[in-house]
């Protein structure tokens, strides 16, 4: 049997593919496509066992577990505001992730390496950035560009200009916001805040807690803001099931947006009014060419109800907000 013959016909078809993996690697979700296929769309998030440091879930079965397992069972995030929070953790995640997405590609992984580009928060530092370098040549990545996730939206939005003249991206995501300015095809400010979706979960948790002394969890907390979370005024309703705080029995309650509009909407202004401090610094010339131009908001929390309406009184000027914040990264890292 010619062994080298068998294997070069087994492994060339995947050698020769040298199109990058895109990768969107947020504090939420992960993202990875393979030109224009999605190979994977879950969430950042492990459940390992303590003692044997062996994955049990990664993705959505790992958040499922939240707020359920053993004590010999962890349920974490490896990444947190956009930051490497566990390296050992993060390698689990992308190993357990490749091996499912990519199986046939595991003898390309160890002997070649694969490619990919990789989004980046703007915002992150060198130290931060050798760090994941170390972790994407671990899981067998050999070639990787970083590029800034806000440069890619900005390129996305202004396909048809290559200079990138003065384009504000606010990219709001589930634990961090990060606002961005690029000029002259670069960036040239950009600050972020910890900020996102994940503190408005909680804070309904909170509010239902006080207003109708009940204990509900934090799945059921993120769906109902995702249907009824907004900072204005409308009539949505939704029955929120959880525990009695004084019987401990099951309870169930109606929760409208006249019980969170307030809270959530103080919550925005909080972060409204750092980015006005943001843009307070800017040179005049250069808030004034944003302002005219508008921002562009992105990320999951760009959905809220009401945002756009707030950030057009707050800075007197428009707003587009994206119709698929999920791929506005993704789409960008293809286009380039």
């Amino acid at each position: 049997m010619n062994v080298f013959g068998v294997i070069s016909s087994i492994a060339g078809p995947l050698l020769s593919k040298t199109e990058p993996l895109l990768i969107d690697l947020g504090s939420a979700f992960t993202r990875v496509y393979l030109g224009e296929t999605q190979l994977y769309n879950e969430p950042t998030c492990l459940a390992v066992h303590t003692s044997s440091q062996s994955v049990i879930a990664f993705g959505e079965r790992a958040l499922k577990l939240l707020g359920k397992t053993p004590n010999s069972v962890e349920v974490c995030f490896p990444v947190l505001q956009g930051e490497i929070a566990h390296t050992q953790y993060l390698e689990y995640y992308l190993t357990a992730l490749l091996n499912k997405v990519l199986p046939q590609m595991q003898l390309k992984r160890h002997i070649l390496g694969l490619s990919a580009k990789v989004a980046i928060p703007s915002s992150l530092s060198p130290a931060k950035k050798t760090l994941l370098g170390q972790v994407m040549k671990s899981v067998g990545f050999t070639k990787v560009e970083y590029i800034e996730s806000g440069f890619v939206v900005a390129k996305h939005i202004a396909a048809k200009d290559s200079k990138l003249k003065d384009i504000c991206v606010l990219d709001i995501g589930a634990q961090k916001a990060e606002i961005s300015i690029f000029s002259v095809g670069e960036l040239a400010f950009n600050q972020s805040y910890s900020w996102g979706g994940i503190y408005l979960t909680e804070e309904l948790q909170r509010i239902v807690r006080s207003k109708h002394h009940c204990v509900v969890g934090w799945h059921i907390a993120e769906d109902a803001k995702k249907e009824i979370g907004s900072v204005i005024t409308n009539k949505e309703k939704v029955a929120i099931r959880g525990k009695d705080l004084v019987t401990q029995a099951g309870k169930t309650v109606i929760v409208d947006t006249t019980d969170i509009k307030a809270e959530f909407s103080k919550l925005l202004g909080e972060l409204l009014d750092n980015i006005q401090q943001f843009i307070s610094l800017l040179p005049s010339e250069v808030a004034v060419s944003v302002l005219d131009k508008g921002i562009y908001i992105t990320g999951g929390t760009s959905q809220l109800k009401g945002i756009d309406q707030a950030i057009i009184e707050k800075f007197k000027c428009d707003v587009l907000v994206s119709t698929n914040p999920e791929k506005d990264v993704i789409i960008g890292l293809q286009n380039l």
